[in-house]
């Protein structure tokens, strides 16, 4: 049976639990024989006889090569930096910097948590967030998940700006919430709001700005959309913003007391996330978070209701893509003639209400990525 020697570079509670895992194998039990089988594989003179497997250990704690080996430890500890791992490998991270805090015996639950901070100092996002999620915690373990949960929520914040899209996926239908340079042909005859195919296409891409930025943000805080924020949702193809009618109803549901929601360059409404999972105290949007969207007076809903918009009106908004027409001969001019004979387009109905939050009122965050 082969044993890799101790030579004080592992931590002489790991060789010992080692050794005893190969005896197991090989079916030997009994304490003396892996006390035997230890003692012939170390390198290191002992002072001291051991006459059981906890001996060893302490014997081998006692002695200046183990003092050697935590120093050792410690400095690979204090270099540790979470940006050096490839592909941001938290578990591996983790398990590497477990490994050496037991290394050097450290079982301090306040050290611990102070040295984690220090391997992420430039993300400012995490220092602020794993400081405050962990300012009671006492456990180990739970102090180590906390480290993780906040990396991945780095990694999912939602930022203001064109430059970082999201898409916004009605939970219930599964369908994105979508505009396209078509007007509605009654109401408010604005840009249509609706939502569409369960693909993502490029007109379901949003971003986001903030009405007026708060002066109690942080500066690392100042680009992240927070829950209490006051947003416009804008669409990152028409640049046009979604509003709420005041005066005209729903096209399909306005007896039922839903208004128009539509896009406009001109008019717009101010809209806030709100949380559907009161388990999540994190104060930031995030990708993957199940909200409802609403103003002061009004909330977001789509439901499986479908209205029509003929496609004279699609043609009508598209006038720049027909100039080149205009010289086409008899024979295309008769074809032309046949527009009323096409289908027209079918929309999912998105609408506001002032009722109580249900089920279609629930939207999915998803962040485009980069």
């Amino acid at each position: 049976m082969d044993i890799i020697k101790y030579n004080a570079t592992i931590h002489p509670d790991e060789w010992v639990k080692y050794v005893w895992t190969k005896c197991l194998i090989h079916k030997i039990k009994e304490e003396k024989e892996i006390l035997q089988l230890c003692k012939l594989n170390i390198t290191i003179n002992l002072k001291t006889e051991p006459k059981t497997l906890d001996d060893l250990i302490e014997i081998l704690k006692a002695h200046p090569t183990f003092d050697i080996f935590k120093i050792c430890s410690k400095e690979k500890l204090d270099k540790m930096k979470f940006e050096d791992y490839k592909n941001d490998d938290t578990a591996q991270f983790l398990a590497d910097f477990r490994l050496l805090c037991e290394n050097t015996e450290i079982i301090n639950p306040r050290e611990i948590k102070s040295r984690l901070l220090k391997t992420n100092l430039s993300n400012k996002f995490f220092n602020n967030e794993f400081s405050r999620r962990t300012s009671d915690v006492t456990s180990i373990d739970e102090i180590y998940k906390i480290y993780s949960e906040v990396v991945a929520d780095s990694t999912k914040i939602i930022k203001y700006g064109p430059e970082f899209l999201i898409s916004i996926k009605h939970i219930e239908t599964g369908r994105y919430l979508s505009s396209r340079q078509i007007n509605y042909e009654t109401g408010s005859q604005r840009q249509v709001l609706f939502v569409d195919e369960k693909i993502l296409d490029e007109n379901a891409w949003w971003y986001l700005t903030c009405e007026v930025p708060d002066p109690q943000k942080k500066d690392f805080q100042k680009e992240k959309v927070l829950y209490d924020d006051k947003i416009y949702l804008t669409h990152n193809k028409t640049k046009a913003k979604i509003s709420f009618s005041n005066f005209y109803m729903a096209p399909a549901t306005g007896h039922l007391e839903y208004v128009e929601a539509h896009c406009s360059q001109f008019a717009y409404s101010v809209f806030n996330f709100v949380k559907t999972d009161h388990s999540d105290k994190t104060s930031y949007l995030k990708a993957r978070d199940r909200v409802y969207l609403r103003t002061t007076n009004y909330v977001l809903r789509s439901h499986d209701v479908n209205f029509a918009i003929s496609n004279n009106n699609n043609n009508n908004n598209n006038n720049n893509d027909n100039n080149d027409k205009n010289d086409k001969n008899d024979n295309d001019k008769n074809d032309n003639d046949n527009k009323n004979d096409i289908m027209p387009s079918i929309f999912q109905e998105v609408v506001g209400h002032q009722h109580e939050f249900s089920k279609n009122d629930m939207w999915l965050i998803e962040k485009k990525r980069t």
